[in-house]
């Protein structure tokens, strides 16, 4: 249980990244004696500007444990059972996470969103939506503004709307008034120690809901929630409490809209759509205001995202697409024939999932550890491809045999971290490799 204010605590922030840096502002308003520790010692000189205590290097795991300090802030995606982490524990260090610090301190209900892909696009949905509607919502968590810089904006906010990771969610013991769990599917196992372990992290969304929360899943999921929470379905080929019947996307009962008039493209994006619709419905939004946006909603970057068209050919940033299913959505979305761009960082995953699916790729561009492996599944499918030392070069070659009609299509299946920092650093390398080629800014 973290306390009502830190002021005198010792806190260690494991992991200086854009989350925790927010949080250690925060902190230091409350009172509290903060160490930062980093494994890139290029960090030390914020500790220095911020005038705090701490380490950065190879070795700020083991110097942490000896911090003596009561609260430890783990980044997201710190694997837990790290032997440091264990001592810190072992000490009697609590171990923490911003999402909690957000839960403790915000004093207007959230509106939770995880799931295995579809939670950038949903999130940004249901802000909008209630926006539109005129409810002041703040969106914030995962999808890139920090929890603690949104407490800022607590006077002006009637509902948060926030995006939680697996890893946020990990040491969450609050879950939000109205949560949905879009999906889930294997992902993140270089950091998950299994399949299940991922999966309990997910359903601590709703695992703390009383009678009066919402929990809003597919009709697959209901009897796995934990929680008391009422449960509201999506799905788009099963009854449900916003469904697709006829070509029609259908809300409590009531006719929406065409699905043909939803901006956003693919099969996947239409189960988005429907699940921010009862979000946003339970939200305050009127079925006026969630139309209008999905009929204008073109998307988020680095999601399908049409980068350039030249001389026929189509250029697609999707670099989002961080998993095997995510890959095997765009080519369900998107018209080929697919000049693929695969590969990245190992998540663990079984990628040979995506055998079969290759049907549209006429030629595939291969990158990274995970492309290597990418060659035997195209192997399986009779599908062209070579691996390419770096992305560029990947991308380049993928460009120069671009002819009309073609997609090159950035939708890896894998991580970024083998050459990138996110996903995003992929998206804007990809972008600005195409925009440097095509003569478009």
């Amino acid at each position: 249980m973290l306390p009502d204010v830190f002021a005198g605590s010792r806190v260690a922030l494991l992991g200086l990244g854009r989350a925790n840096r927010a949080l250690a502002a925060a902190l230091l308003a409350e009172g509290a004696e903060v160490l930062g520790f980093d494994r890139d010692a290029g960090k030390s000189a914020w500790l220095a500007d911020l005038g705090i205590g701490g380490s950065c290097g190879v070795d700020y795991l083991a110097q942490a444990a000896r911090s003596g300090a009561a609260y430890a802030f783990l980044t997201p995606g710190m694997r837990k059972d790290l032997p440091d982490i264990s001592a810190l524990v072992r000490g009697g260090c609590e171990l923490a996470a911003e999402a909690g610090y957000f839960f403790a301190r915000r004093r207007s209900p959230v509106i939770g969103i995880t799931g295995s892909a579809g939670k950038t696009t949903t999130t940004t949905l249901v802000a909008r939506m209630l926006a539109r509607g005129g409810v002041a919502a703040t969106a914030c968590g995962n999808i890139g503004r920090p929890f603690a810089d949104a407490l800022q904006d607590a006077a002006t906010t009637e509902v948060y709307v926030a995006e939680l990771s697996s890893f946020q969610l990990q040491l969450l013991d609050e879950s939000p008034e109205t949560a949905a769990v879009l999906n889930i599917r294997p992902n993140h196992l270089d950091i998950h120690p299994s399949f299940e372990d991922y999966v309990r992290s997910k359903w601590r969304i709703a695992r703390f809901q009383g009678p009066e929360g919402i929990l809003v899943v597919p009709p697959d999921l209901v009897r796995e929630a934990p929680g008391a929470g009422r449960r509201l379905t999506f799905s788009l080929d099963r009854p449900a409490d916003a469904t697709l019947a006829g070509g029609q996307l259908v809300l409590h009962g009531e006719g929406l809209m065409s699905a043909a008039e939803v901006r956003l493209p693919g099969r996947h994006n239409l189960e988005n759509a429907l699940a921010a619709a009862l979000l946003a419905s339970a939200g305050g939004a009127g079925l006026r205001e969630i139309r209008e946006e999905l009929e204008s909603f073109g998307g988020v970057p680095h999601r399908l995202e049409l980068v350039a068209e030249r001389d026929g050919a189509r250029f697609v940033n999707d670099s989002i697409a961080t998993a095997p299913d995510r890959a095997m959505a765009a080519f369900a979305a998107l018209d080929g024939p697919f000049l693929w761009l695969g590969g990245g960082y190992d998540k663990h995953l079984d990628y040979k999932v995506l055998a079969g699916h290759l049907g549209q790729v006429r030629r595939a561009y291969l990158f990274g550890p995970v492309g290597r492996l990418l060659l035997e599944v195209c192997r399986i499918d009779g599908v062209p491809a070579q691996f390419y030392p770096d992305f560029a070069a990947a991308v380049l070659a993928a460009m120069a045999d671009a002819r009309a009609g073609d997609t090159v299509l950035l939708s890896p299946g894998a991580a970024s971290y083998d050459a990138f920092r996110d996903f995003e650093e992929r998206g804007e390398a990809f972008r600005a490799l195409v925009l440097g080629r095509s003569g478009q800014a």
